[in-house]
């Protein structure tokens, strides 16, 4: 005797399947742009870029520091591209992207930039990327 599933459960498993490729989808694209943010910001940083070296010697982070905060912004990068094929590593980069986001935060807010109106969009910046960068975290944790 065999029994057949109903009609309904087979639907549920059919939308559940296209959720997890949906998120999956989404977790990718999402690993893809902000591996080529965080490109591109580092190659700023390591190459000492006027206007990036400016705002940071504000804040008290000097050149060595900055060339440094580049490279693990470039590695963080390529950490993400590669886990489009290793969820691990994808997962590892944005753990330790949104920390070191975490701790641009916090040099922000030791400046106190949040409240001076010509330094805000300065440190708004890292807030975004750390919820977007903890959101590709989090859809990747989901979807391994």
């Amino acid at each position: 005797m065999t029994t057949s599933l109903p009609v309904s459960y087979k639907t549920n498993v059919r939308s559940l399947s296209a959720k997890g490729h949906t998120m999956a989808f989404a977790a990718s694209t999402l690993s893809a742009l902000v591996a080529l943010v965080f490109l591109l910001a580092g190659a700023q940083k390591v190459l000492l870029r006027n206007p990036v070296t400016a705002n940071l010697l504000r804040l008290g982070v000097g050149s060595t520091m900055t060339r440094s905060i580049g490279t693990l912004e470039i590695v963080g990068a390529f950490g993400l591209a590669a886990g489009l094929w290793l969820r691990p590593l994808a997962i590892t980069a944005a753990a330790g992207l949104t920390l070191l986001l975490i701790g641009a935060v916090g040099f922000h807010l030791r400046a106190r930039d949040f409240t001076h109106r010509r330094h805000r969009s300065h440190a708004v910046a890292p807030v975004v990327l750390a919820v977007v960068t903890g959101t590709t975290m989090a859809l990747l944790l989901a979807t391994s």
